[in-house]
Order: structure tokens, then sequence, then C-alpha cells
């Protein structure tokens, strides 16, 4: 079985990591799958450590070119893949207006958000109709998120599956906390530093935690000028630190006593699992799948999205009582084990592909 997964770039971010755990599962313990990838744009070298699979570029000019097309016939053409999984957009846009010329080849896509700026525009909803409908089966991380994209698209309603996103687990290191209540707490967000992530909305919370605590930011993006500078109006510069592009996530998670994730919208986040299965606490936003993981006091916490108060009282209970953190800790970890590792996900997703390659033959 050769698959192709189509992705813009393999540049940090959550989808990127999802994409490139699976691939490697597949790789490692499917020795009758050969696994490609191909991106839009090309990636820097830092994103393409460890990565050792196949890595096809397109080099899009731009994100609207049509000759992504081209060249994507190109590389099919001269591969022979018995199946495409396109990621994000506007990698599923390329997909769509390809497939028309491969009718053969099963193409799927996967839905990693419950939103996206296209969907401001019901002008554009016979065009994601359009898109939408080249693809055998779209495979959506999150219950939420398939919901919301039938709400916005009902005739795809029958080709959506839900398959969560997965850890892989054996990397992830898991360690027994040290809950001292005498140290000096740290709090870590990594991700984009982007509007949707609540990264200003977390600064406002911060701002009323004692001055012991100190945030971590790791991770880059448009609007991080505007967060320094509200970080200084707020007179907490000195405790927030920006630490930019880091790979070493897993590492600041273990050093952290908590991940805060104060999203306005999310579909599964993989840094939340992630955490999770290391053993460090997640305080989170409730929207997009994060409900369906997080149990409010059982395996995490949760707080309303564009509530700076509210997630301040979250974070100072986050951040007490050290046994009922430990517990809390294990429970998220046995949860992750059960439902969100790389190998449910693989077993889920192999699935179907074999139920479409089966179709395809027939």
């Amino acid at each position: 079985m050769r698959l192709l997964y189509l992705i813009d770039s393999l540049a940090g971010g959550g989808a990127e990591s999802v994409l490139v755990n699976l691939t490697h599962y597949l790789s490692q313990n499917e020795p009758k799958i050969d696994c490609h990838v191909a991106t839009l744009y090309p990636t820097s070298e830092k994103y393409l450590k460890g990565k050792d699979f196949p890595v096809h570029c397109l080099n899009m000019p731009s994100k609207y070119a049509l000759t992504g097309v081209s060249r994507l016939r190109g590389l099919l053409s001269s591969e022979d893949f018995d199946l495409v999984h396109a990621h994000l957009f506007p990698a599923n846009y390329l997909a769509a207006l390809t497939s028309w010329e491969y009718p053969d080849i099963p193409w799927l896509y996967t839905e990693h958000s419950m939103w996206n700026r296209r969907r401001r525009f019901l002008a554009l909803r016979p065009v994601e109709h359009i898109i939408y409908s080249r693809f055998r089966h779209i495979i959506a991380v999150s219950q939420v998120v398939a919901d919301n994209l039938t709400r916005w698209l009902p005739s795809v309603h029958s080709k959506v599956r839900v398959i969560p996103n997965g850890v892989v687990l054996s990397q992830l290191q898991h360690v027994h906390r040290d809950w001292s209540p005498n140290r000096g707490a740290v709090l870590l967000f990594a991700g984009r530093l982007e509007h949707v992530k609540g990264v200003d909305v977390l600064l406002k919370a911060f701002a009323s935690l004692p001055p012991s605590i100190t945030l971590w930011l790791a991770g880059t993006g448009s609007q991080r000028t505007l967060f320094e500078r509200l970080a200084s109006d707020l007179g907490v510069s000195e405790r927030v630190k920006f630490l930019g592009f880091r790979s070493d996530v897993q590492q600041l998670m273990l050093e952290a006593d908590c991940l805060v994730l104060p999203s306005r919208w999310e579909g599964l986040p993989m840094v939340m699992l992630e955490a999770m299965a290391v053993g460090t606490p997640v305080v989170a936003t409730a929207v997009g799948g994060i409900p369906e993981v997080i149990e409010n006091g059982v395996t995490g916490w949760l707080a309303p999205p564009e509530d700076a108060i509210t997630l301040a009282q979250v974070l100072s209970q986050a951040l007490e009582n050290g046994e009922k953190k430990q517990q809390i800790c294990e429970s998220a970890r046995a949860r992750i084990m059960d439902s969100y590792s790389i190998e449910v996900m693989a077993r889920k997703t192999l699935a179907l592909y074999t139920e479409l390659l089966g179709d395809s033959d027939g």
C-alpha cells in the first residue's frame, strides 16, 4: 500500500505532528505500507529532523497558485500511489482539484479544526460543497469538529468519520512530579501566537496571579509583538518569558507546573494530549474537542473561553493541593493510554484505508 500525505508544510503545529506521528508509526509497524509526504511549500531543516520518510516539495509560489495542480499531477504520475490523504487548507483544495484527473485513487481529508475563516462567508459554501464532495471520506479529529463541519456542509454527513489524534507514548517521558508548594510555579503555553489561541486572555488572567508565578510562552506567530506590548501594559513583562520556537516542548512540560490552553476554538490539540501523557496538569478552555478529553476536576481543569477572571481562578485551583493534582495527572494519563494513543489512531485510520481501497478495487 503506497500512501501519499499532502500538507502545506511540516513546520510545527498540531496537524503536522498528527501526520508525522501516523506516518512514522505506519512506516515502522506496517512493513507492507510505504508512506510519502508532499508539502506545498518548503520546510525548514529544523522541522525535518528525524523525518525518515520521503518528503516531496511541490514548491508552490503562493497559496492559490494553480501550478500546484500540475506539480501534484506529476508526482502522482511518477510514483503510482494507491491513496492520497490531505491535511489542512489549501492542501485540501489542491487535492480536490487534482482528484478529477485521478478518479480511481481514493482521496481522503482530515478536518482538524471546529472552525475556519472561510465559514464567515456564505457565498463560499457552494465552493466548499464541491471541494469536500471530492473526498471519499473525511476524518474529523473530534466529535465537535464533525458536528460543526456537517452544520456547515450537511451534504458530507455520510462521509465523516471521527478518529481522534494519537500521541506516541513511547516517546513521551512520564515522571512523578514534585508538587512542593514552596517553589515558584511555572505556567506553560505552547502554540501559535495568534488570536485563536487566546494568549491575550491568558496574560490578563496571569496579571492577577501571585508574583511568584512565571509564565512561559513557547511558539511563534504574527501577534507576538502585540502580546509583548500587552504584557508590558499589564506590568508582568518580567514574569513572562517569550521563548520563541522550541523543539523541546516535552522537556518544558516536565519542568512546568501546568500547561494552559486558553484557546477561542480548537479541534483536538496535540499539545494537550502530550501534556496529559507526560503527567503535566492541564487547564484549558471548554472549546472544540477539549471537553471530550478533559473531565473538569477529574482529568484536568476547564474554563470558559474569553473569561480572564474565571481562568485566573481555575489556574489558582490547579496550582494548589499537590495530592489532588497527582490524582488528576494519573487519571489524565490513563485517559490518553485508553483512547488517544498512536496505536488506537493508527488502527482506526488503517481500517479506513483498507475499506477505501477495497471499495476502489471493487
